[in-house]
């Protein structure tokens, strides 16, 4: 079974620029980069408070949804994870 990160294209963090998230964005995107080699898209959102992370389009985090930002780990764990199916 391949894992994810074999496989995955593109991965995006749509932040709230007003909110000033660009730095927690940026924060992952370098984790993000570290532990896959994968560097990931920042997006400024005009949408207040948002905190968004996807894998080739699919949706692996939202803040809005969940009411926290996430954790580097989680958000690691969730694109390392095998494919589904």
């Amino acid at each position: 079974m391949k894992s994810r990160v074999a496989r995955l294209k593109s991965i995006s963090i749509e932040y709230c620029g007003v909110c000033n998230y660009r730095p927690m964005a940026a924060s992952l995107a370098l984790a993000i980069r570290a532990a896959t080699g994968i560097q990931a898209e920042l997006i400024h959102s005009r949408e207040m408070g948002a905190f968004e992370v996807r894998a080739d389009g699919r949706l692996i985090f939202s803040k809005g949804q969940s009411g926290r930002f996430p954790e580097e780990t989680e958000i690691l764990a969730s694109i390392r994870s095998p494919e589904e199916g």
